[in-house]
Parts: C-alpha cells; sequence; structure tokens
C-alpha cells in the first residue's frame, strides 16, 4: 500500500488517495474533482521526473490561498511516469517520428541490458593488454617525436624542407674539404654548433684584410674559404644537421646495430642525395609503420567490436598482426620480443572473439525479435482501434533506429507520413498516444504510472480497444502499479462487472470532493447494477424518500411503455403527479378514466404499496413536504430529483434562465439519453469495418466458409 497525503493544491483542500502495489488502481470521479490536480502533485514528488512533466508542487498553489501546497508519499517514488497532454505534445509524433528514443523504448529490455552487460565484460577481456608495457609506450612516444620534425606531404612524400634539406643540401660537417680542412678540428668539438655562427658572423668585419679575431694579416686563400665555408655551413643547416642526429639517438635501441651504421655513415660520409633520401625515407616509413602498428593495437578495445561489425572481429585482429620481417632498420631483438609480445596477445583475442561472437549472435536475435514483436503489438492494436496506418521500426541499431508511420491505402504501397501530427485525428492521435505511452513507460520501469482521464472521450470500440491493449498481455501493466483517474464508468464496468480484460488485481473506489476535502469510497460488484434493476430496487425502497421513489418507478415504466396498458396509465398517472396535475391526463390532454386510473395505481402498488393518486398530490406533491424532503435529504442525485419536481409543482422553470442547469436535472429526471436512444442497427452499419474481416478470417480458417 502506498498513501499519498496532499493539501492544497488548486481546488483541494486536503485528500488522501490509498494505492495497491500491483494493482490498477481506478479512481473513478466527476469533472471538476481534482483528477488532474492528484495526477501533477504525485508526480511532482518523484524523485527521477519525466522529462516532460516538468511541474512542480509550487505550481498547484490555490489562487484563493497562502497555504503552501504539499504532497507526501508513505514510500518514496523513484520513478512515476504520468500520461497526459504533454507526453503527446512532447514524445511523440514529432514530424515523421513516431516517438523519440525507439530504441530504448522497444528493444533495450532487461534482458536486452542483461545481455549486452555480458558481452561487454567479455569485449574489456578481449581488449588487446599492451599499455602496461613501458617499452611499448617509449618507443610510440619517442617515435612520434621524432616523426614529427619530419615534414610529410598529403600523399605521404616527405617534405624537402627544414632537417631533410639542411642533411640533402649542406656538405658533411664531420669530413670537411680540404680547402677547409683546417677547420676540422673545430667541427669535431661539441660547440661546433655556437662556433659556426660564431665564424659566420665575424666574417662580416674582414673587409680591411685583416683578421676580425687576431687582428693579423689574412693570408690569400682566405676569400676562397669564407665564400665555401658561409655557402655550405650555415648555422641553421648544420643545426638541423646535428638534431638529426640526436632523433637517430634517440630511437638507437631499437634498430638493428649494422643497419644504424649505415644509416649513421649516409649522414655523416655520404655526399649523394639520392643515397641520403633513399636512407632517409627507409628510417622514417619504418618508424612510421612500427609507431602506427602498435598505437592501433593500443587502441583496440571493445568500441571496435560492436554487435553491427562482430563478424568482422577476426579480420580486425589479423591486420592488427605486426609482420617483423618487413623491417629492416627497426628490426633487432628488442623490436622483435616486442612484436611477439603483442601478436600472443592478439592470437588470445581472436579466440576470445569467437566466443564473443556466439554472444552477440543471441543478442542480434533477441533484438530482431523484440522489434518484431512490438511492431506486431502496436498494428495488432491500429486494427483493432480501426486507425488504418501501420507502424514500423526502421533499423535495430542503437544510435539509428527510427519509428516511422506508413498510410494504408487502397491502391497503393504503404505510404510514408511525413507529418504525423497533421494527419491524425484527435482520436486516433490520442488512442494511438496511449499505446505508445505503455511501451514508453514500460522501459523505464516506473514505480508509478499515472493515467489521468486517458479514455473518457473515445468511443465505446476505442475504449475498450485502449483499455485491453493498456491491461492484457505479457507486455501491458497487467499487475503493476497503476492509477488511473478518469470520469467514465466503463473501464470499471468492463473490469469489475464483466471481467474483462481480467478481474485481478484492481481496486475501484469512487473520489469525491466536498468544500474541497476528497474522500475515497470504495466500489464492489454490487455496487454497480443495470439501470433497469437499479430503478426496480429504489422504487421499492421504502427507506428511500418518496419523491426519489415515484422518479424511479417513472423512469422504469419509461423503459417498457408497451408492456401493458396498466403501464402505460401508471406511467402517465406518475408523470402527473410530479407535474402537479389535479387531475391525470393523458399527452393528449384527455383525461385518464376512472378504471384507467384504478387499473394504473394497482400496477403501482407494487412498487409504492400505499399509492393513490389523490392523497399523493395532496399530501407528497405540496410546497411544504417538498422543500421538507429537499432540506433534509443527505443525497444530492435525490435532492436534483426533488428540486426538480419542487419547481414544476411551484411553476418555476420558465424563470431560472440556467440552461445548463436545467439540462442536468432534466438528465437526472429521466432516463438518460445515452441509454434510451441508438441509431436504428436495421439501417446503419454501427459495427468497425474490422470486425466482419477478422470474423470472416477465423471462420476461414476453421474451414467453416472459403
Amino acid at each position: 500500500m502506498i498513501k499519498f497525503e496532499i493539501l492544497n493544491c488548486n481546488n483541494i483542500n486536503s485528500a488522501t488517495i490509498k494505492l495497491k502495489k500491483n494493482h490498477l488502481n481506478i479512481r473513478y470521479a466527476m469533472n471538476g474533482t481534482g483528477k488532474s490536480t492528484i495526477a501533477q502533485a504525485i508526480n511532482c514528488i518523484a524523485t527521477n521526473k519525466d522529462n516532460y512533466n516538468t511541474n512542480n508542487i509550487s505550481d498547484l498553489k490555490p489562487f484563493d490561498s497562502e497555504l503552501e501546497p504539499t504532497c507526501q508519499s508513505s514510500a518514496p517514488i523513484n520513478n512515476c511516469m504520468l500520461f497526459n497532454e504533454s507526453f503527446v505534445d512532447t514524445i511523440v509524433f514529432q514530424e515523421s517520428e513516431v516517438i523519440q528514443n525507439s530504441f530504448d523504448v522497444f528493444i533495450k529490455t532487461p534482458e536486452y541490458e542483461e545481455r549486452q552487460k555480458k558481452i561487454n565484460e567479455r569485449l574489456d577481456k578481449i581488449h588487446v593488454a599492451v599499455n602496461n608495457n613501458e617499452d611499448l609506450k617509449t618507443l610510440v612516444m619517442v617515435g612520434r617525436m621524432v616523426l614529427s620534425k619530419f615534414g610529410v606531404t598529403q600523399t605521404g612524400a616527405l617534405r624537402k624542407s627544414g632537417n631533410l634539406k639542411s642533411l640533402l643540401e649542406s656538405d658533411s660537417i664531420f669530413t670537411l674539404p680540404d680547402v677547409l680542412k683546417d677547420y676540422q678540428p673545430m667541427m669535431n668539438k661539441d660547440y661546433k654548433l655556437e662556433w659556426v655562427g660564431w665564424k659566420n658572423e665575424g666574417s662580416t668585419y674582414d673587409d680591411n684584410k685583416i683578421c676580425p679575431f687576431c687582428t693579423s694579416i689574412l693570408k690569400e686563400s682566405y676569400e676562397q674559404e669564407k665564400n665555401i665555408f658561409n655557402t655550405s655551413y650555415k648555422k641553421s643547416n648544420v643545426k638541423n644537421i646535428i638534431d638529426t642526429l640526436s632523433y637517430f639517438e634517440s630511437v638507437k635501441e631499437y634498430m638493428n646495430e649494422s643497419k644504424k651504421e649505415k644509416l649513421y655513415h649516409c649522414i655523416r660520409k655520404t655526399t649523394d642525395e639520392k643515397e641520403i633520401l633513399f636512407m632517409i625515407k627507409q628510417f622514417h616509413t619504418e618508424l612510421d609503420f612500427l609507431v602506427n602498428s602498435i598505437s592501433n593495437v593500443e587502441q583496440f578495445n571493445s568500441y571496435q567490436a560492436r554487435s553491427e561489425n562482430i563478424s568482422k572481429l577476426g579480420d580486425q585482429l589479423e591486420k592488427l598482426i605486426i609482420n617483423p620481417a618487413i623491417l629492416d632498420i627497426f628490426n633487432n631483438k628488442k623490436v622483435i620480443d616486442l612484436i611477439e609480445f603483442i601478436n600472443t596477445r592478439i592470437q588470445a583475442v581472436k579466440k576470445e572473439a569467437d566466443a564473443l561472437k556466439i554472444d552477440i549472435g543471441q543478442l542480434e536475435g533477441m533484438i530482431g525479435s523484440s522489434k518484431k514483436s512490438a511492431v506486431k503489438d502496436i498494428n495488432d492494436f491500429l486494427i483493432t482501434a480501426g486507425i488504418n496506418y501501420k507502424f514500423e521500426i526502421t533499423d535495430e541499431a542503437e544510435n539509428t533506429s527510427r519509428t516511422i508511420l506508413k498510410y494504408i491505402s487502397r491502391t497503393k504501397d504503404p505510404i510514408d507520413v511525413a507529418d504525423i501530427k497533421s494527419h491524425l485525428s484527435w482520436g486516433e492521435k490520442n488512442a494511438f498516444a496511449l499505446v505508445l505511452f505503455m511501451h514508453y513507460a514500460l522501459s523505464r520501469n516506473p514505480d508509478l504510472i499515472v493515467l489521468d482521464d486517458p479514455i473518457s472521450s473515445f468511443d465505446i470500440n476505442k475504449k475498450y480497444a485502449i483499455i485491453n491493449h493498456l491491461f492484457s498481455g505479457k507486455k501491458s501493466f497487467y499487475k503493476k502499479t497503476v492509477l488511473m483517474l478518469t470520469h467514465d464508468l466503463q473501464p470499471i464496468i468492463d473490469f469489475v462487472i464483466v471481467n474483462r480484460p481480467n478481474n485481478d488485481a484492481i481496486s475501484t473506489y469512487f473520489l469525491q470532493n466536498i468544500l474541497g476535502v476528497i474522500s475515497e469510497i470504495q466500489i464492489s460488484d454490487e455496487d454497480i447494477k443495470p439501470l433497469f434493476k437499479l430503478l426496480a430496487e429504489n422504487s421499492k425502497n421504502n427507506d428511500l424518500n418518496i419523491i426519489h421513489r415515484i422518479v424511479c418507478l417513472r423512469k422504469l415504466l419509461e423503459y417498457m411503455p408497451n408492456a401493458s396498458d396498466s403501464n402505460g396509465y401508471a406511467y402517465n398517472l406518475l408523470s402527473c403527479l410530479v407535474h402537479g396535475e389535479q387531475k391525470p391526463i393523458f399527452i393528449n390532454k384527455t383525461e385518464l378514466t376512472k378504471a384507467q386510473i384504478e387499473a394504473g395505481e394497482e400496477l403501482i402498488k407494487q412498487y409504492i404499496t400505499d399509492f393513490e393518486y389523490n392523497n399523493y398530490l395532496n399530501s407528497k406533491l405540496t410546497k411544504a413536504h417538498l422543500l421538507a424532503n429537499y432540506s433534509k435529504e443527505t443525497n444530492s442525485y435525490f435532492r436534483v430529483q426533488i428540486f426538480r419536481v419542487l419547481i414544476d409543482v411551484l411553476d418555476l422553470k420558465t424563470i431560472i434562465g440556467d440552461d445548463a442547469l436545467m439540462k442536468y436535472v432534466n438528465e437526472q429526471f429521466h432516463i438518460e439519453n445515452d441509454y434510451i436512444f441508438n441509431l436504428d442497427y436495421t439501417k446503419y452499419d454501427i459495427v468497425p469495418d474490422f470486425i466482419i474481416p477478422k470474423c470472416d478470417e477465423f471462420l476461414k480458417k476453421q474451414s467453416l466458409i472459403s
């Protein structure tokens, strides 16, 4: 049991609503009682509010009070799903999309999440665990740094700029030409870079043929030496060459010793541009291959092994395997051991992948089944409710799943509906939205589901189609905790009297609002009676006021006007009596004969034993008696009937001037139009057009018709 205490909300001063868990709790009430206020107040205190009902309890503050509205529950409501206009306006029928987050609504069931969880756990296990290897981390980090020092074109070719340009265009700093051989010792020093810059800058002060460093006379070969030195050994080029060698040094532990020496020799001794370019390109290509191959392995994880491409997982893993035979410069024991370390783990992952494929296959089968079941469920409802559309889910993937609606044409293939809201009628839209809400709510596993007057405005066929769909079958609100607030008696009749779609886990109460105080009165099957039987019982009940008994008997006779002549006489007697006629007359103004009056009184006495027209007219239909009965009567329904007789007897109807009041009063005084009038079904086809085809289909299956 969950108890809600609601205070100072709109027209409700106080209300106590008690709901049975895992039951359909129907609360039947008249318009104006405060049903929507109750729904909103309960929804406001849910911990996890839905994203379309964002009201706060303060929004329910009464206009005529400074008291703060409150709602408290005896148990926490972590998640409440409320069906109202906001759901229809916000969640469903947005342009061509039937409902938002369709994958979550129709496919992401608890079973799906459990299977996905197991798959994710297996995916974690198949991760190629290489990230903890420090040697691999170092190789990738240093390798990326070295690679970044060489520019690359969009086609992947090395740019002949920066370091590479210096290597190709500068003479060797390790073996100076003969004309500069005297400077070789300086080039062999650690400070050679600073010296080169110092020498080039100092040569700008030699215009007087005197050495700017020692002021001695320059030798004759000086100009030639200076020109060659300044041209071949710019400080920037020397720096680039030195830096490049330092980059080689940073990865030397991963290089084959002989190949490393060949590379170094090429840089130090070779003057052939093509040979230098070939060696640098090979160095760069192998290092780039090695770094990217290791990085791909490091980045491989469960995100690359999702259900939509799991069949290709083996190919993905195969592509991650590194072949050391294609390496030349970077081919030593350290690198080969690292590659073997990686490849061994990839092979282990491939074995796990086979088991993963089975799990993924089962998950995909379950997804397909969920999709098929949801589509069938909704389309069955659309057929039953006479809504000429077809529902489809276009994809089963989590991020791309969509729901669309198609119009079923008599002459063409089903036609996509682009703007759903503008094509569906009000009834179609709201009936369809209710079934979509059922799936939407169930996907969120709420503690409480609240339906705010969901079916009152539908015709009787749609009402039952909706109720049957919402509360029967495996995928439904059956035995969920549901509060249905309604001013329609039909659901109670269906569940309590007809026992359809089921009669268990039902709690039915009437809500009454007296001066802002809501009270709950339980409704049992004994409280719901056929009107014919109720009128007969009330007519005979001596505990009820006599005016009500007379009106009930008059209604009863109105049901069977041609049963016998006595029925007609009795009806006219009662009708004349409640209108205060001094003598009983027929509708054509002729008086009833003494024999007709006696026959009518004899039938009436079967219900009201002491009935005698003149006696009742002069004792029960007096102004004093009617006013006394009206004042002491506590039942509002009975008071309305006394009021109707009173204004007739006192000839006050013409001065009331309130058409709405009189319409209601007259409807309670006579048999309600909904009960006594019906289209002539011998002339009009009032059966929904899907019923006969379904009957034919069943009989054909039984081989009873062709």
